[in-house]
């Protein structure tokens, strides 16, 4: 059993507990998931199961390259934290094409390229890892539902992030 005797709980899950402790193997402080089930806690201590630690070891040693994806957008404004972009996104059975901001944290963004196929008209190529994308998009769109479209509607009318559409360029 690999020990740990200083660990920091992060999450816990009905399955699972996200970990945060100093992993000797690679000198430094690293954050992963164990399942309950190949986990014990002793005396203050976390006792990891061989097998997986192995396997998990050898996953925090070479982690997997990030999927990135490029995405297009007619706003970039870079902050100090963070850099406002937007999608097109239309909600169903409504016509009419909104612009939803999206927060994307500046250390995510890979690349930004300036691209005018239509004069005075500025679109940026923005690359960056996917699921940064995915969770920016969703946590939009529900501020959307929450703050505006949701916002005086009866309970059993309320629109969800399925409903909307987000259209590509």
């Amino acid at each position: 059993m690999k020990t740990f005797e200083v660990f920091t709980e992060k999450k816990r899950t009905e399955n699972a507990i996200l970990v945060s402790a100093f992993v000797d193997e690679v000198g430094k402080e690293e954050t992963f998931f164990v399942p309950l089930s190949k986990l014990e806690i002793q005396d203050k201590k976390l006792l990891i199961d061989d097998d997986f630690w192995s396997s998990k070891l050898e996953e925090i040693k070479n982690p997997a390259p990030e999927k990135m994806i490029t995405m297009i957008s007619a706003l970039y404004e870079k902050g100090e934290k963070s850099t406002k972009v937007a999608v097109k996104a239309r909600l169903k059975s409504f016509d009419k094409v909104n612009d939803i901001w999206l927060f994307l944290p500046n250390s995510k963004v890979a690349t930004v390229e300036k691209v005018t196929e239509i004069e005075d008209e500025p679109q940026f190529k923005i690359t960056l890892p996917e699921w940064v994308y995915h969770s920016a998009l969703k946590s939009a769109l529900e501020y959307q539902l929450t703050n505006f479209w949701n916002k005086d509607v009866a309970e059993d009318q309320k629109y969800s992030v399925e409903d909307f559409t987000i259209l590509e360029d």
